[in-house]
């Protein structure tokens, strides 16, 4: 079943038995904010038809901001946007952007440690079902069910955040904005510094 087919979270966690509770973890890890990156993206939402569509929505918005908070861990870590994640039939998919350790051989995926779901026409819970198939998926694919994978959803301007540790996503309950740019990027730089970690130790 490929990850789109899931229309609520409840589908994908009565299908996988998976257990979902609330809970505040993120840690923001404050991170200086580039003026001119501010600046660029602040523009973009005054200037340019972000809304106009679920790309617009990709292209202007989510993939800028995961490009700022990824570009320093990128010795590390790789960005991939839209590229298939199949584990079998059942979970397959496209996932918007998700982030592997750096693979030695060049540009080939490696196993994935963060994986971001746009939330299409606002639908966080739609969203929410896509992005835990997609870490299911993962989380297979990387041979480890004992690792924490992590996730996201957003419509570019309001962003969750969870993790699945075990049969077990965690969500937490906090609202991370664009409008705060700055407390935003430190909570994306949490996953990322985790991400990296996990990374390093698999090397």
């Amino acid at each position: 079943m490929a990850f789109g087919s899931f229309d609520t979270l409840e589908q994908v966690v009565r299908a996988y038995q998976v257990t979902v509770r609330t809970e505040r973890f993120i840690q923001p890890l404050p991170i200086a904010v580039d003026e001119r990156f501010r600046q660029r993206l602040e523009f973009d939402q005054q200037n340019a038809p972000v809304s106009a569509s679920e790309e617009a929505i990709c292209e202007f918005l989510i993939a800028p901001i995961l490009q700022e908070i990824w570009r320093p861990y990128s010795d590390t870590l790789m960005i991939w946007s839209h590229v298939s994640l199949t584990l079998d039939e059942r979970l397959t998919g496209y996932p918007d952007y998700f982030f592997s350790r750096r693979s030695p051989l060049g540009p080939v995926r490696d196993t994935p440690y963060v994986l971001f779901v746009e939330a299409k026409k606002d639908n966080f819970d739609a969203a929410w079902a896509q992005c835990l198939a997609a870490m299911l998926a993962a989380q297979t694919l990387n041979g480890h069910p004992d690792r924490v994978i992590l996730g996201g959803v957003s419509n570019g301007r309001v962003w969750y955040f969870g993790k699945l540790a075990q049969k077990q996503l965690t969500q937490d309950p906090r609202a991370f904005t664009i409008d705060d740019l700055a407390e935003l990027l430190a909570a994306l730089n949490s996953l990322f510094a985790h991400a990296k970690e996990v990374a390093l130790s698999a090397a």
